[in-house]
């Protein structure tokens, strides 16, 4: 272990006073993230942004108003309410603002970042996913429902009949359009533990804008042959999906951090050497130093309490749990 502080930075990063730096498996040396401090800005966040590829539909926005920097993504598609035959040019959509909060670790806001064009992307699949019924089509996985008005009326929702079969899931197959692309029962096989494996596949439509669902087949496993099981099962494979592909083709400096190629058992082994509690220990005047800038860091982020019943409710539901370590709302 040696100390040197002047190992390179990313903008908006500052190590903590006398923090070490720790040797590498191959060789490098590294001062450990939680060894440093942040002050992030829009500019620093931007550079953040320019190392982080996905996929050009995708537009990754740092932006800045009166509460601070935020991120947020743009979709580029077809309207997903628009039938076929009716499509104008492509159009772009924006999604909710993810905030950055200046002390925000590098990584975190990655991280963040990742999450967003998750989210987006399930904000997409969820309305790509269309169900005929008597009026035309629907979209009823998409978040735009009248949550109020849905629960004041709960009986509206609830299953009417309880169709099941094997005749029943080939039915209701034909009324579902997944990112344009039709679904077909291939088999449906019952299982010595009683639950029952569906395959179903998938073709793809020619205006489809999902890559991870081109000409292929997706399997699961259900209870019961309950058809409006199977609309969730499928939304389950759907979400899983997307969520892989994020996992694959989100790149940082060219690195797929969140691939399945990655060693797990690799990631604990770098984990266990950087955050070794004897590299602070060891160094008595940079561990007074590290432990203020913890403080200092949680601090921030304590969030506080005002008056009126959903504080009230808040400090009701702290009490319950007696004494708590950490920093409690104000």
């Amino acid at each position: 272990m040696k100390i040197k502080p002047e190992l390179p930075l990313l903008d908006g990063e500052f190590p903590v006073d006398n923090a070490p730096s720790v040797q590498l498996r191959n060789g490098g040396l590294c001062i450990p993230q939680h060894y440093l401090r942040y002050h992030h800005s829009r500019q620093s966040v931007e550079k953040i942004i320019l190392d982080i590829d996905y996929n050009d539909r995708y537009l990754i926005f740092v932006c800045e108003d009166d509460t601070g920097i935020y991120i947020q993504i743009g979709i580029i598609g077809f309207d997903n309410y628009r039938t076929h035959k009716s499509q104008q040019p492509l159009k772009v959509v924006y999604g909710r603002k993810w905030r950055v909060e200046p002390q925000l670790p590098t990584s975190e806001i990655i991280q963040t970042t990742f999450l967003a064009l998750k989210k987006a992307r399930e904000h997409e699949v969820r309305e790509v996913f269309r169900l005929t019924c008597d009026y035309g089509f629907t979209t009823p996985f998409n978040n735009h429902h009248d949550l109020p008005l849905i629960s004041q009326n709960s009986d509206l929702v609830r299953p009417r009949k309880d169709e099941a079969g094997v005749n029943y899931f080939e039915r209701h197959l034909k009324n579902i359009r997944y990112d344009r692309a039709e679904l077909y029962l291939k088999n449906v096989e019952l299982l010595a533990n009683g639950k029952w494996l569906i395959n179903i596949e998938i073709i793809a439509g020619p205006k489809g804008q999902l890559p991870e669902i081109r000409d292929m087949d997706i399997s699961f496993l259900m209870s019961t042959l309950n058809i409006n099981e199977l609309y969730y099962r499928l939304m389950d494979e759907f979400l899983s999906l997307s969520d892989r592909h994020v996992d694959e083709n989100f790149l940082y400096k060219g690195f797929a951090r969140f691939s399945r190629n990655n060693s797990i058992t690799a990631i604990a082994e770098l984990s266990s050497l950087l955050r070794q509690r004897s590299l602070h220990e060891e160094h008595h005047a940079f561990a007074s130093a590290f432990e203020t800038a913890i403080y200092e860091t949680d601090k921030s982020r304590v969030p506080k309490l005002g008056e009126g019943p959903l504080s009230e409710k808040i400090r009701v539901n702290l009490a319950r749990f007696g004494q708590l370590e950490g920093i409690l709302p104000g």
